[in-house]
């Protein structure tokens, strides 16, 4: 399997993941109805559309000129509620199915009204009065020992004892959700051996044939606040409206006025109070027509949710983003649709805001997602051109010489196999250093780096196999043109045979050992010996004039106790350090890569302080520059491309370096893990 085809199944079970939880939390979210202000909001915008107003339910409305006229209506005759029966009902045939009253005849007051009242009420089958009920709760434990809290009708303030055995009554509490709208409605409760209905139930039942509800139900309203027909009750006592206005319909009575607080704020219109009476008339209806929405299941409702949310955002996160847009309005239109499709069908809502909001969720989540995949893209883009680069500058300097050809790249190579080998022992808790990945690109970056410097380093210098260099050939021939000088000397006898065979001995001996002086190993007293007898000897001919065997430059080299490179030399060849900084300095490494020209600069630094070119001291030494230390001395003795010395056995090499820890230049700990590493084979 390539690794193309393995990013293509990370990356797609990476955005099956995203989905998946976003998806859940929608899920969620649409189950309890979160954000729960702002979904009620939705769902009276959506459903709670008010529709034809019903012209067979009509109010009597004990309003402003009803109280003119008659007084506070807590302190009235019920004569008065007497007289309006009779006159309503005194028509049978064109008399009102039922005649609802949201008035609680609570307690008698005058003995006389009160009997003439109930003495009405008894003739006509046609009249539900109002109650109010008390709520309470216990505490009961179901068949899973799980408790749970109960309701109950602890009382009920309804009818005086008289008139409740002569008529029908129906509790009209209402129901506030969170946010103080009314929106739902009791149907009948059942509480101990009783059963009470709700004032709109009790008058539905009346009025017709009607299915049974779940104590709760939200029925559609009918009509926004003062759209039901009402006429003053005033006018109907006193004839201005004819009874015959009411034949056949079901009539409410009830308070119209601000000022007797039994108003309510309703889903059809948050502008506006609804008074209680119209409450019922819409409540009313909605049992009669069977005008009720109902909440999906729950674990529906999860599944709609998550399918809607799922799919967009799978899609959102795997398309461009102009794709993903469209996708956004589109799979919300079509959520929408679809709820008002259900809700025509079967009369379920579904939750309005969890499916938008979740494919909004994944269509910010998949803007972030597209914005860090494309980050990421071009810091892997940035990374490989930093690597390119630096490959093409390992690749430059290392093609200026034939020497040292792949020591940049075996530097970055070990350095690899020492945080590798690092991180397998912290696994095994053999040691608290641990390595991440971009601390291991840092690495490889600085170590193809760390000779760049190289490259404003003169070729004579960089390609100086031998202590002379490139002075050898001029020196042998200066010594070759002596020799010959001296032969003539003796052949025209300017010098004795003797004098000049000597002559020509030392020089021949010098000649045949030059290669041995100027190899760069340490030499022995008697070489030492001849050479300074050569550096001080000089040829004069017969016309007085001077000739040194050897010249400043030629015996200054010789004279390099270790290695090829004179001080002078050898001080240029350190100075790469600091051009490797200079160059480094005019790269944007940015943040992922901050380290790296610190640790090219320094990687000649030693931790007791005598490195260079700067000469810090051990706190100022990261563990990476160390390590990229102890690897480039390590190549360097092993190399078996440096043309002044022979390579060091792996053993031999640590030796060295050993040397070096005790003397304080590198670290011991990590010296020991280099060790561990290259001579688990030897």
């Amino acid at each position: 399997m390539t690794k193309e085809v393995i990013d293509k199944k990370r990356e797609r079970f990476i955005i099956s993941a995203i989905a998946v939880v976003i998806a859940i939390i929608a899920g969620l979210m649409s189950i309890y109805k979160f954000p729960l202000k702002l979904e009620n909001m939705a769902e009276d915008s959506l459903y709670q559309n008010a529709g034809v107003v019903p012209n067979d339910i009509k109010i009597i409305a004990i309003d402003d000129k009803t109280l003119e006229n008659l007084g506070p209506y807590t302190e009235w005759d019920r004569g008065i509620y007497a007289d309006l029966f009779e006159l309503l009902n005194k028509d049978a045939k064109g008399a009102p199915k039922v005649i609802g009253v949201d008035v609680v005849f609570n307690g008698n007051k005058n003995a006389n009204t009160d009997e003439r009242l109930v003495n009405v009420c008894s003739r006509y089958d046609n009249i539900v009065m109002a109650s109010s009920v008390t709520f309470d709760s216990y505490v009961l434990k179901d068949s899973a020992k799980d408790y749970y809290r109960a309701q109950y009708i602890s009382g009920e303030m309804g009818p005086f004892a008289q008139l409740a055995k002569a008529v029908d009554y129906g509790f009209t509490n209402a129901i506030y959700d969170d946010d103080g709208i009314v929106r739902r409605a009791y149907s009948q409760i059942k509480s101990g051996d009783r059963v009470y209905d709700s004032f709109a139930y009790k008058i539905a039942s009346k009025a017709g044939d009607i299915s049974e509800y779940p104590v709760y139900v939200e029925p559609f309203f009918v009509s926004k606040p003062g759209e039901i027909e009402k006429v003053s009750m005033s006018d109907v006592l006193d004839g201005s409206v004819s009874p015959d206005y009411f034949a056949d319909c079901i009539v409410l009575v009830g308070v119209y006025e601000e000022g007797l607080m039994d108003s309510y704020r309703v889903p059809v219109d948050y502008s506006k109070e609804m008074y209680g009476v119209e409450i019922q008339a819409n409540y009313v209806y909605a049992f009669l027509n069977d005008n009720m929405m109902y909440s999906v299941n729950a674990l529906v409702q999860f599944l709609i949710t998550f399918a809607f949310t799922f799919v967009f955002a799978y899609f959102a996160l795997s398309s461009k983003l102009g794709r993903a847009l469209m996708g956004l309005a589109l799979m919300i239109a079509l959520h929408l649709l679809l709820a008002i499709l259900v809700l025509k069908i079967s009369s379920y809502k579904l939750n309005l805001l969890a499916t938008p909001i979740g494919i909004v969720f994944a269509f910010l989540l998949a803007v972030i997602y597209h914005y860090m995949k494309l980050q990421r893209s071009r810091m892997i883009e940035m990374r490989e051109m930093l690597f390119s680069m630096a490959e093409a500058m390992a690749e430059t300097i290392e093609g200026r010489t034939p020497y040292n050809a792949n020591h940049t790249q075996n530097v970055a190579k070990r350095c690899m196999e020492m945080l590798d080998f690092i991180n397998a022992k912290n696994k095994e808790r053999k040691t608290e250093l641990f390595f991440s990945e971009d601390d291991k690109r840092q690495l490889y970056l600085a170590a193809m780096l760390h000779d760049v410097g190289k490259m404003d380093i003169p070729l004579e210098v960089m390609d100086k196999p031998t202590k002379l260099g490139s002075r050898e050939k001029d020196l042998r021939d200066r010594l070759e043109i002596i020799r010959l000088n001296i032969e003539v000397d003796a052949l025209k006898g300017h010098l004795s045979r003797e004098t000049a065979d000597e002559m020509q001995r030392k020089i021949d001996v010098f000649i045949n050992n030059l290669g041995a002086f100027n190899c760069g190993r340490p030499l022995k007293d008697e070489e030492w010996a001849l050479i300074n007898e050569i550096s001080k000897s000089v040829y004069v001919d017969i016309n007085g004039n001077e000739i040194s065997y050897m010249t400043d430059e030629e015996i200054a080299d010789l004279y390099i106790k270790a290695g090829t490179l004179s001080d002078k030399e050898r001080n240029i060849m350190q100075s790469h350090v600091v051009y490797t900084d200079k160059i480094l300095s005019h790269i944007q490494f940015g943040e992922h890569f901050k380290d790296v020209r610190a640790m090219a600069a320094n990687h000649h630094e030693l931790l007791n302080g005598k490195g260079y070119p700067k000469g810090i001291r051990e706190e100022e030494i990261d563990t990476m520059t160390r390590i990229l230390t102890i690897m480039d001395i390590y190549d360097s003795l092993i190399a078996d491309d440096r043309p002044y010395k022979k390579p060091k056995s792996v053993k031999a090499a640590f030796e060295i370096l050993d040397e070096e820890a005790e003397y304080g230049k590198v670290d011991k700990q990590l010296l020991a893990y280099a060790k561990e590493l290259y001579l688990k084979d030897e």
